[in-house]
């Protein structure tokens, strides 16, 4: 009954570190995806995995920048990239991930959108926040979506983003979990 009522749509935002290798290590890592439109270095973080754990040896960025590294650990690059680099190692038998960040030293984030079926409704409801606060919010969204509050959401077709303040599970006559409403 629930899903006729859904008929519109909204989209979760979907951060993730831009990441350009995360796998064993190998003499030149195969890197995927594309460079960040921005100016990046890059943060290289050595693991054990497995029977995979000699994290001793050499990283290196171009032939002209080399990290080295003794044990496990992450290290930045102090070069600025504006292309996918060539990456070689050497004596590493681990895991790598090589993920971008800002020339300040901030992660890089991806960002991709999640559609999910919904009714929006564009409303002020007043409500008891988490910390005992009367709180205002500027929309309702039901939805079958397991979303958490400080998830991010927009409306299908705009750019506006919400985080969830508030959610609210709404139960069937069986007492199960029949449908969420977000406050946005």
């Amino acid at each position: 009954m629930i899903d006729d009522y859904l008929n519109q749509a909204a989209q979760k935002k979907i951060s993730t570190l831009w990441t350009l290798y995360n796998g064993l290590s190998a003499a030149t890592l195969v890197l995927t995806g594309s460079a960040p439109a921005q100016t990046f270095r890059l943060a290289v973080t050595l693991s054990a995995s497995g029977e995979h754990s000699d994290c001793a040896g050499t990283v290196t960025v171009n032939g002209t920048e080399t990290l080295t590294f003794t044990v496990a650990a992450r290290k930045t690059t102090t070069t600025s990239l504006t292309a996918l680099p060539t990456i070689t190692t050497s004596g590493l038998d681990c895991n790598v991930l090589v993920t971008c960040i800002s020339t300040s030293g901030s992660d890089i984030y991806q960002v991709t959108y999640e559609d999910f079926a919904c009714r929006w409704e564009d409303t002020q409801i007043g409500y008891v926040n988490s910390t005992g606060s009367w709180t205002q919010s500027n929309a309702k969204v039901i939805a079958k979506a397991a979303y958490v509050v400080n998830d991010v959401i927009r409306k299908y077709g705009t750019t506006t983003e919400y985080p969830i303040k508030k959610v609210l599970a709404a139960p069937g006559l069986s007492g199960a979990e029949e449908f969420r409403v977000f406050m946005l």
